[in-house]
């Protein structure tokens, strides 16, 4: 090498096997410290509350947070789906004290969960003020008694419960729970003998709505004919195909248990794979327009969605049909209905007052009078609405009584 020439020194050295199980080594200490770190954090996420109670013996209600029960207007009813629990054996007998019917607790409820539940009157429930566990017992069942309920029209009642200060401690966010009360309802059906009911002249010069509802409760005995309409509206003459609301099951290209919604000079079909309607099976069905996109919902599930149309529609009245048919609880609402109130009455009775209803027929064979009173009365379809749009009674329809047993919503499972 002349004197000018420079020397280039490497300045990495080869990386030997033992160099690489020393890296190795380290990323698996860090790997697992990572998923301790991970799995400690995910404990501090969803800690059980029992774990955290500090002291010796506690107590807890061993149920949801809220539990449905469905009561039939002044029936007698236990309600079996309460019990408070003890955290540990204990060798002396143990008084848990309960309260029932708090409001403040209530209320806490309704503004967590925007909800609206009124507290159940006291002469209505019966519930035990004290829980007691021999020794060496953890378990027992809380005394809860519904006498005598009366229903109102658009209140739903609630009875809240909670452990208070007895010989243990409540355990914090497991001493509390809500019964919720659903009326189970006892009704005749309209059925349907091929003839249909219409009226077209309940405003002459066409009700605009810009969004709407329209809900129906249906059990058919057979699905082997295409085209079997089930309702909808009525249109302003030479309107055109817009404004039309027309469903039916079956038609030339899907099958005769398959739903569909005519609307908007298009149509929604519901696939089978979402729903295929059975014999002798109730179904409530709600078709929605928001004022882009029409839904359809079975059961308070959404089966199909699309974007037909905009704008507002245009109705003159209202028409239903049926082959065979049993009909209750057909809706119209000028909004559009959200999922959550879909569900919560899809098998419910709603208030009849409500200021968004169009029209509302029960279809039970009871009309409600003016001043609000129920009455037997079997001569029309009756608009229980403030609209009072009644409709003749259908040729050959009757209302039926399920053999003096009436038919029962939501059905006994």
């Amino acid at each position: 090498m002349g004197p000018k020439e420079k020397r280039t020194l490497c300045l990495f050295r080869p990386i030997h096997t033992l160099d690489l199980q020393f890296l190795d080594m380290k990323k698996i200490i860090f790997g697992l410290a990572s998923v301790c770190l991970l799995a400690a954090c995910q404990n501090e996420l969803y800690k059980n509350p029992l774990e955290d109670f500090e002291s010796e013996q506690g107590a807890f209600i061993n149920s949801k947070s809220t539990v449905q029960v469905f009561v039939e207007e002044g029936a007698e009813i236990s309600v079996k789906d309460v019990t408070v629990s003890l955290v540990k054996q204990d060798g002396s007998a143990i008084k848990v004290s309960v309260v029932a019917g708090d409001k403040e607790q209530l209320d806490r409820f309704n503004s967590k969960n925007h909800t609206e539940y009124r507290l159940l009157p006291t002469e209505m429930y019966s519930v035990s003020k004290e829980v007691n566990f021999e020794p060496m017992a953890t378990l027992q069942p809380l005394e809860i008694m519904l006498k005598n309920v009366k229903f109102e029209s658009g209140v739903n009642y609630a009875l809240p419960i909670k452990i208070a200060d007895g010989d243990v401690p409540g355990i914090e966010g497991e001493k509390e729970t809500l019964i919720v009360l659903e009326q189970r309802i006892k009704t005749k059906c309209l059925m349907m003998k091929g003839s249909g009911t219409e009226s077209a002249d309940m405003w002459p010069e066409g009700l605009a709505v810009g969004q709407w509802t329209f809900e129906v409760m249906i059990n058919r005995d057979a699905y082997d004919l295409n085209n079997q309409s089930i309702g909808g509206t009525k249109q302003l003459p030479n309107s055109g195909p817009m404004d039309e609301i027309f469903t039916r099951f079956g038609d030339v290209t899907i099958d005769p248990n398959q739903l569909q919604i005519k609307t908007g000079a298009s149509q929604i079909d519901v696939s089978k794979e979402k729903f295929a309607a059975k014999v002798n099976t109730w179904y409530m069905l709600a078709f929605v327009y928001d004022g882009k996109k029409t839904y359809v919902y079975v059961n308070g599930e959404l089966v199909a969605e699309q974007e037909i149309r905009e704008g507002e529609y245009k109705l003159t009245g209202f028409w239903l049909g049926g082959l065979n048919d049993y009909i209750r609880e057909y809706r119209f609402w000028k909004i559009a209905r959200t999922p959550k109130q879909l569900s919560d009455y899809a098998w419910k009775m709603v208030d009849p007052t409500d200021k968004d209803l169009i029209v509302y027929y029960p279809c039970n064979g009871k009309k409600r009078n003016v001043d609000g009173t129920i009455e037997e009365d079997e001569t029309m379809v009756w608009d229980w609405s403030n609209g009072a749009h009644h409709l003749p009674m259908p040729n050959g329809a009757f209302y039926d009584d399920n053999g003096g047993n009436m038919f029962v919503f939501p059905e006994m499972k």
